[in-house]
């Protein structure tokens, strides 16, 4: 089970972001006292972008702010990309682009900016999840430690959980991705 999660990690990591999905459901309530497990109530202090979490080394333990990228359903494991990176709707009411919830504007920027989170339990099996209390695009804040991929690269093994910093909107008329 560890090697598929891990696998669908390096799949989601590794492919472009799909620009044109179809956008059918309203978001997802936002993280409440029922909220799972993993969600940590404070802010943690002193987090270093995705970007400068990629140039430390394997084992080191990572405060990481980015945002959700994409999301492996079934598991508490999802994407993070750099802020630096702007998201399609960033900053602007109507960018014209059909999907403002993702990176298709700036898809290499994007790939270079990315770094996989998973948590894992103490035997170090990934945690199956319905709910993370997460969406697309929501700025989150990771403890965690680094860890190489099967593939060589890095990815956040999550110990401690995630802090969500904020959630953004989209235009009126716009609804999220299901």
């Amino acid at each position: 089970m560890n090697r598929l999660v891990t696998c669908s990690l390096i799949v989601l990591f590794a492919l472009p972001v799909v620009a044109c999905r179809e956008a059918t459901t309203e978001p997802p309530a936002a993280v409440t006292d029922s909220s799972p497990s993993f969600t940590l109530s404070e802010k943690p202090a002193d987090a270093i972008s995705v970007l400068a979490a990629k140039g430390k080394a394997e084992g080191e333990a990572v405060v990481v702010t980015g945002r959700v990228s994409d999301m492996v359903k079934g598991f508490a494991a999802f994407t993070l990309t750099d802020d630096s990176v702007a998201y399609c709707g960033k900053g602007e009411e109507d960018c014209g682009c059909p999907t403002p919830w993702d990176y298709c504007c700036e898809e290499e920027a994007a790939k270079a900016g990315r770094l996989p989170v998973e948590l894992r339990d103490a035997k170090g099996d990934p945690v199956t999840a319905e709910e993370t209390g997460l969406r697309l695009l929501d700025l989150v804040i990771v403890k965690g430690t680094l860890a190489k991929t099967e593939s060589g690269g890095l990815m956040i093994l999550v110990k401690d959980g995630w802090f969500r910093a904020e959630r953004p909107t989209l235009p009126d008329g716009l609804k999220w991705p299901q």
